[in-house]
């Protein structure tokens, strides 16, 4: 069996995801796709819209056939860390071929070229970025002028495929200013350092940039979506009004949101709020957010990515901060960027610190994998899976128990159960009856016949 893997959010799951799903199918050749799928919190230092087996059910039903979960710990941080866990995953379950991604580049041999260099980080280009940096550059800019110098020396040689590429200064620091192809960067890097035998392809995005929040045509970013969802649920969370049903029409009546979901989606949605488990938005934390600041006041320094005395303003901004957009315009600075302070947030509400980072960034064999949706075909996908790896596949929760003794095992699962249970404490607002303990243990991953 041909699989390739896909690295994904599904924020929600839209037509883009369709196209990107069908594409990477014909490029790579591949008979099967397995998504690895980040959980109940996402990149930007956000929670996801709606919880991870709702949303790997949309993409199951839409054409995906087996999705599984990223560890939280890598599913809400940098690029870098982001592709570690993804690759790394995928790596583990020795029978992907391939991966796919999307890019704004769209060429292959280019991302491969810049990963390698920076991955590798030859004697020549590391002698030119050290001699940039000491000019006062900043890292960005010195990296961008060091690779452009290595890759145009006369003596540069890289292989047939890599000779002819056309990088001009100005479309290098275009390619390495884009979300998507930092990330397919950051993916072919990855697989470099694991001398993984996975293949990497990427597709050119189409329409939409990625954090782009206007709605046009068909096809448009998650970030579009999530926000015109906001507008519409705003103003009855606003108003405490418990009338469900006019809310889901409203949804299913906006064409901007029929426009850019599939059916599967749309349905998810009604279905979710019609049992009373709303969008969620990362504002929906900002009272618990503020009180484990005050609390951890003396200990802000020890969680992931604060650093330069920016826990200081953190906690300043934490007494006074009138919600949560006051909070991030609180603390913003020249030096942070906003997606930055975000994650910073983002992991003292998880609990995530410098310590936990160290050790996620040790692991390169994820020792299990959690299964979310799957289909017929993703039955397969789990039996090549079972033929070619010795990880451990997770399909009944209550058998970790049982691989406690693997400390890498424990880590990881112990951060995906506690930040399951920390969406809960607000995705499940509206529904504590249904709380039975940490829900991990009692959502079965779901077969789609």
């Amino acid at each position: 069996m041909n699989i390739t893997g896909l690295i994904v959010e599904y924020n929600p799951f839209h037509n883009g995801h369709i196209y990107h799903l069908q594409k990477s199918l014909e490029k790579t050749n591949a008979d099967a796709s397995i998504a690895v799928m980040s959980g109940n919190f996402i990149q930007r230092g956000e929670p996801a819209l709606f919880d991870k087996f709702s949303r790997a059910k949309a993409a199951v039903e839409s054409g995906v056939d087996l999705v599984v979960e990223l560890p939280s710990i890598y599913a809400s941080q940098s690029a870098e860390l982001f592709a570690k866990g993804s690759v790394a995953l995928l790596n583990s379950l020795g029978c992907v071929n391939s991966i796919c991604f999307g890019s704004e580049e769209g060429n292959i041999n280019a991302l491969y070229l810049i990963a390698s260099i920076l991955c590798l980080e030859p004697q020549e280009f590391k002698e030119k970025l050290s001699s940039y940096l000491s000019e006062g550059m900043l890292f960005p800019t010195a990296r961008n002028k060091a690779l452009f110098d290595y890759i145009n020396s006369p003596d540069f040689s890289f292989g047939d495929n890599f000779n002819n590429i056309d990088l001009s200064e100005e479309r290098l620091n275009d390619i390495l200013s884009s979300s998507n192809n930092i990330l397919g960067i950051e993916y072919i890097k990855q697989l470099i350092l694991l001398k993984s035998e996975i293949k990497p392809f990427t597709i050119g995005r189409i329409h939409s940039e990625y954090n782009s929040e206007e709605i046009s045509g068909n096809i448009n970013s998650a970030t579009a979506v999530r926000k015109k969802l906001h507008e519409i649920i705003s103003p009855v969370e606003a108003s405490n009004s418990s009338d469900v049903d006019s809310l889901v029409d409203a949804i299913k009546n906006s064409t901007d949101i029929i426009n850019s979901i599939p059916e599967t989606t749309l349905n998810m949605i009604a279905s979710n709020i019609e049992k009373g488990f709303l969008p969620m938005y990362p504002e929906y934390f900002f009272e618990t957010l503020i009180s484990t600041i005050i609390r951890d006041k003396k200990n802000l320094e020890s969680y992931f990515d604060i650093s330069e005395g920016i826990e200081n303003k953190i906690f300043k901004a934490a007494l006074v901060a009138k919600d949560y957009e006051d909070l991030l315009n609180l603390i913003k600075s020249k030096r942070y960027t906003m997606t930055r302070i975000k994650r910073c947030l983002n992991n003292i509400l998880l609990g995530i610190t410098k310590d936990d980072m160290e050790l996620a960034k040790g692991i390169n064999t994820i020792p299990y994998v959690r299964i979310l949706a799957f289909n017929s075909k993703g039955r397969e996908i789990i039996r090549e899976i079972k033929k070619s790896s010795e990880i451990k596949i997770i399909n009944k929760f209550s058998e970790v128990e049982h691989f406690m003794d693997d400390k890498n095992f424990k880590f990881l699962i112990e951060n995906d159960i506690k930040c399951t249970d920390i969406y809960n404490t607000i995705y499940y607002k509206k529904n504590r009856p249904l709380l039975k303990g940490s829900m991990d243990y009692f959502i079965k991953p779901i077969y789609i016949r």
